[in-house]
């Protein structure tokens, strides 16, 4: 230590300098640091203080950070292969139109570049829709004529009935999704053409309102499934599917 202290002094450097430098070996690899976390004591109470030396907005964004996964560059995550890995159901079940749907509501909601995020949502979309089966409400709809909280007339409850993954329901969310995807059949023709073309894409407006990719990244998988469910129904079939979904996309 002497012999490489004359050296840096007679380059102009101070003994703190030398001493900063010397002892910068003994600095930690946080990477390494978390790979062998073991929730010992003296681990858990490093853990915290370092916590405690970070804003809400940086935790956040490790947050978001961590539990991204690598963005998938060919835009084909969901394939019928897959999709009878997620379900059981055999792969000639899932057409390409179902399946190129569903790729793009991930794709537009940015869900396709967080794998985690995504498990979280397809597992909730597993139970809304018992795996994928029941795609269309599956009463008549008439319960929904001159509700005029989600902009139906007399007869407009058949016609608006709820329709896809997160069942899109009344003629003013039909209209909405409409000007979102610059289409006015979802309008005119109602709950067959929207479960015929957009199963997955009639899902879109609510996500976005509801800025569910930011929740799943930053608050994790119970804050997913009580934004969709509105409280706790059906939650040990979602957290079973949620590590089916992780196991199909290698998620840990």
């Amino acid at each position: 230590m002497q012999y490489g202290l004359k050296i840096l002094l007679e380059f102009g450097y101070s003994n703190k300098v030398f001493t900063d430098l010397y002892y910068k070996k003994m600095t930690i690899n946080l990477s390494k640091a978390a790979k062998w976390y073991k929730e010992e004591s003296h681990q858990l109470a490093a853990w915290n203080w370092l916590e405690s030396q970070l804003t809400d907005d940086q935790i956040d964004e490790f947050a978001c950070m961590y539990r991204a996964g690598p963005a998938n560059p060919t835009g084909r995550i969901i394939t019928p292969d897959i999709m009878q890995q997620l379900t059981g159901y055999a792969a000639n079940k899932f057409d390409n139109t179902f399946c190129s749907d569903f790729n793009k509501l991930l794709m537009i909601t940015e869900f396709d570049q967080h794998k985690g995020a995504m498990c979280m949502l397809i597992a909730n979309l597993m139970h809304e829709t018992g795996n994928f089966r029941w795609m269309k409400e599956i009463a008549d709809g008439t319960a929904y004529n001159n509700r005029a909280d989600l902009g139906n007339g007399p007869y407009d409850g058949p016609k608006y009935k709820g329709t896809g993954v997160l069942m899109l329901t009344g003629k003013y969310n039909y209209t909405r999704l409409a000007a979102e995807l610059q289409d006015p059949l979802i309008v005119g023709r109602g709950c067959e053409y929207v479960a015929d073309h957009y199963p997955f894409r009639s899902a879109l407006t609510w996500i976005k309102d509801n800025d569910l990719l930011y929740l799943c990244l930053t608050k994790g998988f119970d804050d997913c499934c009580y934004r969709i469910n509105g409280g706790w129904n059906g939650y040990e079939d979602r957290l079973e599917k949620y590590k089916i979904c992780k196991k199909v996309f290698n998620v840990l």
